[in-house]
Parts: C-alpha cells; sequence; structure tokens
C-alpha cells in the first residue's frame, strides 16, 4: 500500500472515530442538560399552577355547586402546553392538557421530579399538596418521556449523520493530504530509482529536514561507495602487479628446475629462490587479509583496552621472532584507549617488524625504543631513517624501498588502523634513525569488559 493511501485511510478512520466521541459526549451533555431543563420547566409550572388551584379548591370545598368555569381557564393557561391534574378534597378532578390516558387508581407519591409507567408509557412528573398537609387536596404536573426522547433521537440521527459525512470529508482530505505530505518523499523516491539508470545525486532542497537528512545520508553512502569501489579496483591493479612479478620468477625457477643438466649447487640456489618468493607471497597474502578485515571492521568490535599490555605482548613476541633486536618498552602513565583489540596488536606487530628488519646498524642488530604515554605509540629505530621526501610515500600500498623484503602493505596498514581508531600516524623527524609515532584518542581508565 502507497504511503499517501494509508494515510488517506488512517484519516479516514481517525476523523470519523474523533466525530463519533465527541458527538456521543456531545449527545450525553445534552440529554442530562434536556432532562435538567424538562424537570425545571415541570417545576416551573407545578410552582405558577399551585396558588390557583388552591383558590380553586378552596372555593370548591366553600361552594361545591359554585361555576368553576373561569377558574378552570385561568389554570389551563398557567398550565402552558403541559399536562396538569388537580384534585381538591372536594369536588371532581379538574384535568388540563395531556395527562394519562387512564388515570391509576393511586397517582405516584412524592413531589418529584419522578418518572412512572402506566399502561406501558413513561412519564414525568412533579407534584404538591394544597394547603398543609394536603388538606385543599394535590396538584401533579405531567409531561410524556416521549417528548424528550424524539428530540434525543434527533440528535443521534445528526449524529449519524455527521459521522458519514466526516468520513468521507476525512478520506478525501487525508487522500489530498497524504499525496501532498509525502510529495518530498515521492520524489526521492523517483530520484532514486533514477540512479539505477543515470549516477549521480540526490537533491537535498525539499526544505523538509528528515527528507534532506537522508537524501544526505544517501549521497554520503553513494560516496563511500564509489570511493569504496575505486580504491577495490585500484587495490586489485596493485595486488595483481605484485602478485606476477614473484609468480612469473617462480615459473622461471620452476622451469630451470627441469633443466637435466643443472647443478646441485645451482639447484640448491632455485630452491632457495623459491622459498623466499613462497615467503613473500604468503606475507602479501596474509596483508591483503588483515587490510581486507580492516576495511569491513563491524564498530560493535570496539572495546575498552590497555594499549600497554598489548604492546608488552607483541614485543615478547618480536624477541623471539628477531633475536638480533634489543627491543626496550617505556611506559610513562597508564594508556588506555577504545578500539579493536586484534587491529591494535596488528600495529604493535607491524610498528616492531619494521622497526627490527630495517632498522638494523653497521653491525647488524637493530636497537629498538617503544613509548607509551596517553595518546601516544612511538617506536624508534637506530636504522639509517627514512629521507623526509619518502616519509609520507612510505604509508602507500605496496611501496617498497630497495632491496626490501617486504610487502609494502605494512605501514598502510598501520594507517588504515589509525584512522579507524579515530587518531594519526607519522613519520615524525629524528636526527638519526627512524621514530613512527601513532596517536589515538585517550579513553578514561575504567573496568574492561
Amino acid at each position: 500500500m502507497r504511503l499517501s493511501s494509508r494515510f488517506a485511510l488512517c484519516v479516514a478512520v481517525l476523523v470519523p472515530l474523533l466525530v463519533l466521541l465527541a458527538g456521543l459526549l456531545v449527545l450525553h451533555l445534552a440529554s442530562h442538560d434536556l432532562r435538567a431543563e424538562r424537570d425545571r420547566q415541570l417545576t416551573v409550572r407545578l410552582r405558577a399552577l399551585t396558588p390557583l388551584a388552591t383558590q380553586y379548591a378552596q372555593r370548591t370545598r366553600l361552594r361545591p355547586a359554585a361555576p368553576t368555569d373561569q377558574a378552570e381557564q385561568r389554570l389551563a393557561q398557567a398550565a402552558f402546553d403541559g399536562g396538569a391534574l388537580l384534585r381538591p378534597q372536594r369536588g371532581e378532578p379538574v384535568v388540563i392538557g395531556l395527562v394519562p390516558a387512564a388515570l391509576p387508581a393511586t397517582l405516584p407519591a412524592g413531589g418529584g421530579p419522578a418518572t412512572f409507567v402506566h399502561d406501558g408509557v413513561a412519564w414525568r412528573f412533579a407534584a404538591a399538596d394544597l394547603g398543609t398537609r394536603g388538606r385543599a387536596g394535590r396538584i401533579w404536573v405531567f409531561e410524556p418521556e416521549d417528548r424528550l426522547a424524539e428530540r434525543i433521537d434527533l440528535l443521534r440521527h445528526r449524529l449519524a449523520l455527521a459521522t458519514l459525512a466526516a468520513a468521507v470529508a476525512g478520506a478525501a482530505a487525508g487522500l489530498a493530504l497524504g499525496r501532498f505530505a509525502v510529495r518530498p518523499l515521492s520524489v526521492l523516491h523517483r530520484q532514486a530509482r533514477a540512479l539505477t539508470r543515470h549516477p549521480g545525486r540526490l537533491t537535498t532542497t525539499s526544505k523538509v529536514t528528515e527528507i534532506d537528512e537522508l537524501a544526505h545520508l544517501i549521497n554520503e553512502s553513494l560516496d563511500r561507495r564509489d570511493a569504496a569501489v575505486a580504491a577495490a579496483r585500484a587495490f586489485a591493479a596493485s595486488a595483481a602487479h605484485e602478485l606476477r612479478t614473484p609468480l612469473t620468477s617462480m615459473s622461471a625457477n620452476v622451469d630451470l628446475l627441469a633443466h637435466p643438466d643443472l647443478a646441485a649447487a645451482d639447484r640448491a640456489e632455485i630452491v632457495a629462490d623459491l622459498a623466499a618468493e613462497h615467503a613473500r607471497m604468503q606475507r602479501l597474502i596474509t596483508m591483503l587479509r588483515q587490510l581486507a578485515r580492516g576495511e569491513l571492521l563491524d564498530p560493535a568490535a570496539f572495546t575498552h583496552c590497555d594499549l600497554a599490555e598489548l604492546v608488552d605482548a607483541a614485543a615478547e613476541d618480536a624477541r623471539r621472532r628477531h633475536p638480533h633486536a634489543t627491543i626496550d618498552v617505556r611506559q610513562h602513565g597508564e594508556v588506555f584507549v577504545r578500539g579493536w583489540p586484534e587491529g591494535l596488536r596488528l600495529v604493535a606487530d607491524n610498528l616492531l617488524d619494521n622497526a627490527a628488519v630495517h632498522g638494523r646498524d653497521g653491525t647488524g642488530r637493530a636497537v629498538i625504543e617503544v613509548r607509551l604515554e596517553p595518546g601516544l605509540l612511538a617506536v624508534s629505530d637506530t636504522g639509517p631513517g627514512i629521507p623526509p621526501e619518502h616519509r609520507e610515500a612510505v604509508f602507500e600500498r605496496f611501496h617498497r624501498g630497495p632491496g626490501s623484503p617486504g610487502s609494502g602493505l605494512g605501514l598502510t596498514l598501520i594507517r588504515q588502523q589509525a584512522a579507524l581508531h579515530g587518531g594519526t600516524v607519522t613519520v615524525a623527524a629524528t636526527p638519526a634513525g627512524t621514530r613512527v609515532e601513532l596517536r589515538l584518542p585517550p579513553a578514561p581508565a575504567g573496568p574492561r569488559p
């Protein structure tokens, strides 16, 4: 179902429902007011008739044979359009207007206003005694319940018509309002569908905050997708180029091994070259896998980490991998960060491996100093160093110096992890050797998950 149709349906249901609820409340209040007004009028009529009825009853009691036409006429005028029954102590009852057709032998007691039913017809009445304790008689004022019921039925009928009209108007208004309200979303939908045929970007000028924010988010996603696609293509091309070289070398060496007159020393040299190329390919594939994991990292993997523990463990493993290297870890204060433990460990391993491999001095040994302080991890070596003009290029993919045995992805991986953790990595200027500084946003010390 389209959003505009859904909106119209909701309005078409909601408007009549609200009208119905409001009408029921008005009907209840109006019925209550009408009944109260009817009782008030009965009381007013009773009060107006009581003095005349008392005079008539007294005249009848004193002179039963006296003509009563004038008194009855005055009573009838005072009764207005209602009904009244006067029963004096002496003389015949006087009936004025509409009263129960066959009067019951015993009329209802009490002063009312109250309701009683006679021959299946409901009547509302008010009554009063004439004279002290009714010694002159009693008077009743009547009104049939049908009169008020007809007015209440009329209200119900009008309420039903108003509800039906509200349903029709609500459906029409809901459809019109729905189309108007979702028009920016419909425009966004058409633009998004058009992107499948004509690449571009969504407009963010609808002046509807949510729609413009959604379009902005979609544009950002498209930008990231395009950047990722371009990076993936460049990465694939570079990876293919880097893999082609060792594969070509290995293919040539395999062909040489098949030569029947190959000397044993040459054979051993070729096998050593094959092992070296194989190890290089393994390192390259491992780095590629680690870079891919970083590109697809889920932010939920980030936890509260003690960077000092990760670096100490990495230094211990590096000492076993590189016996020629002396690694000194110096910590100044607690170093807590919020990050991906595996990624931070990869950073520490690659920093130490680069320093151990490229930081050898003239004697073949490497002296490595690791400095830890809040927000900083710095690794220094005593090697030949990196020229200033190459300190930025070393972070590019597959960048290797002359004779480097690495894959050219170690520092690229370090920069990727730095960016994922909201930090930076740079090659700092030093008098001698190389110093790589990783700066990360520090996190307060606290319980670790």
